[in-house]
């Protein structure tokens, strides 16, 4: 059999034949008029709208805006016209599929179901052929590929010639730029005999070109036929039932989380019950002369003048309010202010303490979100311009356990669009070290919001280094707890197996306290649970043992030996060729199933760096489920054997670059925790710009509280941490070397 050649990327050339052109045989009865041609007509879909009889079509047609497609200069166009009368029969007996909201399929049961159906284009496409097919040129058995994708088979029998089960009435309408067939049926509809859509695309050798692109070569003959019968009539119909079901276009939210994935091994059940960790005391602290010192004290610190009533809630929130307000011009760093309802939280902090209530640490702490957390009343833009009017009237878990605490929001922050690097619908979020880049992502707003001393802390999340390298970039402590530590309902998601919410501060021990505050069993989140952690205010360093890679920085080695803890050498020994492959099937193939819906509607050609997800995701279009299960396998064989690599060599944690980007993916994949700690600066240039130096401090899942003691400690001798970044003085971009 041999195609007509509609567009060649439908079909694999290599199985796309063109059709021969041969001389039609006389039929056995005649045809309606042949050979007319419309002199007025510029292209096919004017004189669809020349004929009463094709009304619908010409509506349809209309809707769509095809007429600049079928009158592309140059090219020329087959339309197999459907009748007014044809379409009403299948609209009756529901026999074509409508689209709607690019997920819900159901059948078309009225001319106005047709033209609100997001599949209206490809319906229309279906009945086009790219280049000019009359009656003679057309024999029987040959394929016609159309521009909507399909192919139908040409059948010339006694009772006339049929395209699929579509029946040509009148034959050869001929305008300038090709040729008209009107039809008694609708091209890609359901034969009520077979009932299997007319379309023979999905066939044997269909199947056999998609084996080939999914890596599994490995059927031949009836089998590719058997397989290609079970794609029509159960994958296909079940998988539109099931994006039906499921599938929004806020990426799946309302749905329970379904993929679980457990770094302890099925060890999450400890002898000793949760608590709370216990916070030291600070004593003395006395409130700063300048505003500009106050901004940069420690949440303990803070929280310590609030509770001596030296300062309120509500001085607070206007004093970082005004911060993010005078830089972000240059850092866009915000996404919205939540101004009213900060000062609503600040007013209630400071009633509550007035009347002897202090609700800990956080009360009355000024924070800033990420903005992929849900906050009623307020946009959720995920950074994205097709998402950035959208809002999610619900409670994001660490926005409702925050609250309970007393904190206090004031600002969405900035995200790479759909949590990708640090580039969104507002610009490109800056580093407050060195304006002339980027500060990464996708944790951008809340990193270069805390750099810059214009919050006291923040909340992020990583699925691929989303906390690591924007607090390795803007030089602030930032924690990625272990996964299913932190609850993450109504909060987009990306990877439901990787994704971890984290806090993004100036220091280690406010990590400590704020991963105190939001940990915990998220009902709505079954990979979270209500997990034992040693506290780190009452680990004992002296009695660790921390490895340190090769690429450690030597400087952190010291130091810490110098607190007596124990330093050895540390290799991360596993056999798995590469992590980084793994990570990629695991979060595109996630991503996809959440942004599906995205991706189908066309929207990934709005996005803001086509080079990102739009790239990945099509990629992940093509990983079978199959091969997703057998990477988890392989995941699972990484993980422990990263788990036998720690336990055979006698650490309690290690240290190395934090943002090598091999270790960003076995940390993620494995769920280990990792706190990023800045361990010095670099000049630029001789000005007051500098290039952060980091390192990252790693434990096994649920080590948490010994990360987090090893950074206090680190910390409590050295001052990298309370450097602050030239942001009162920016100046020109060019008065700096691009990192």
């Amino acid at each position: 059999m041999e195609y007509a050649l509609g567009r060649s990327m439908a079909i694999p050339m290599a199985w796309l034949l063109f059709i021969v052109l041969c001389t039609f045989n006389a039929l056995s009865e005649p045809l309606g008029v042949g050979e007319q041609r419309c002199t007025t007509c510029e292209n096919v879909g004017a004189l669809v709208t020349s004929k009463p009889e094709l009304s619908i079509l010409g509506a349809a047609l209309k809707k769509a805006k095809l007429w600049k497609v079928l009158g592309e200069e140059g090219k020329t166009f087959t339309l197999f016209a459907p009748t007014n009368d044809a379409l009403e029969k299948i609209f009756k007996e529901a026999r074509l599929t409508c689209v709607h909201d690019f997920y819900k399929a159901q059948p078309c049961t009225s001319t106005a179901d047709l033209l609100s159906s997001t599949n209206l284009k490809t319906i229309l496409l279906n009945f086009v052929v790219e280049g000019s097919f009359r009656v003679k040129d057309l024999e029987d058995g040959d394929l016609l590929q159309f521009v909507g994708s399909s192919v139908e088979q040409i059948h010339n029998s006694k009772t006339g010639i049929y395209i699929g089960n579509a029946k040509v009435l009148i034959a050869d309408l001929l305008v300038e730029n090709g040729v008209t067939h009107v039809v008694d049926n609708v091209l890609g509809s359901i034969d009520p005999r077979t009932m299997h859509a007319s379309d023979v695309s999905i066939n044997a050798t269909a199947i056999h070109a998609a084996s080939r692109i999914l890596d599994a070569d490995i059927f031949e003959g009836e089998e590719l036929e058997e397989a290609a019968n079970g794609v029509l009539t159960i994958n296909i119909p079940g998988l539109q039932a099931n994006r039906g079901i499921v599938g929004y276009p806020d990426g799946g939210l309302r749905n329970h989380m379904p993929l679980i994935f457990d770094p302890g091994f099925n060890k999450k059940e400890f002898s000793e019950p949760d608590t709370k960790f216990t916070y030291p005391t600070l004593r003395n602290v006395q409130r700063p002369e300048s505003d500009e010192d106050l901004a940069f004290m420690s949440v303990l610190q803070l929280g310590s003048l609030i509770r001596s009533k030296q300062v309120t809630s509500l001085e607070l929130v206007k004093l970082y309010t005004a911060r993010l307000k005078k830089v972000d011009y240059v850092l866009k760093a915000v996404v919205t202010y939540t101004e009213k309802l900060a000062l609503e939280q600040a007013a209630a902090a400071d009633k509550l303490l007035a009347e002897g209530v202090y609700l800990g640490p956080l009360h009355g702490i000024p924070y800033g979100l990420k903005d992929i957390f849900a906050v009623p009343g307020y946009r959720t833009t995920w950074g994205s311009g097709v998402f950035k009017n959208q809002v999610i009237n619900e409670e994001s878990w660490v926005y409702q356990k925050l609250k309970a605490a007393g904190a206090v929001l004031i600002a969405k922050l900035a995200t790479g669009s759909l949590a990708w690097d640090d580039i969104w619908f507002g610009g490109q979020t800056k580093n407050p070290w060195n304006i002339r880049e980027g500060s990464t992502g996708s944790s951008c707003g809340p990193a270069a919001s805390t750099s810059a001393g214009n919050v006291p802390f923040a909340i992020g999340s990583e699925t691929a280094g989303s906390i690591v390298y924007p607090s390795s970039r803007t030089g602030i402590t930032g924690l990625r707890p272990t996964f299913g530590m932190v609850g993450r309902s109504w909060v987009m998601s990306l990877s439901e197996s990787m994704d971890k919410i984290g806090s993004l501060c100036r220091f280690a021990a406010d990590c400590a306290v704020v991963l105190d505050i939001i940990r915990g069993k998220d009902p709505r989140d079954w990979s979270s649970g209500d997990i034992h952690l040693e506290d780190p205010f009452s680990v004992d360093v002296t009695k660790l043992t921390v490895g340190y890679l090769p690429d450690a920085d030597m400087g952190v080695v010291k130091a810490l030996a110098a607190k007596k803890v124990k330093m050895v050498p540390f290799d991360l020994n596993y056999t798995v060729p590469t992590a980084q492959f793994l990570l990629n099937v695991t979060m595109d193939v996630e991503t996809l199933a959440h942004f599906d819906h995205w991706q189908r509607a066309g929207e990934d050609a709005k996005y803001e760096d086509q080079t990102a997800w739009p790239v990945e995701l099509r990629r992940a279009r093509f990983i079978s489920a199959v091969d997703y299960v057998q990477a988890q396998r392989v995941r699972g064989k990484l993980a422990t054997e990263v788990m036998h690599s720690i336990q055979e060599q006698r650490i309690d944690a290690f240290i190395g670059n934090a943002t090598d980007w091999e270790k960003v993916c076995v940390g993620n994949l494995v769920g280990l925790p990792v706190i990023v700690i800045p361990t010095g600066l670099k000049e630029i240039n001789g000005t007051r710009r500098r290039i952060t130096v980091q390192t990252g401090i790693y434990g096994a899942p649920y080590q948490d509280g010994k990360v987090l003691a090893l950074a206090m400690a680190y910390q409590s001798d050295t001052n990298h941490h309370l450097q602050r970044p030239p942001v009162d003085n920016l100046g020109p971009e060019d008065d700096s070397l691009p990192y």
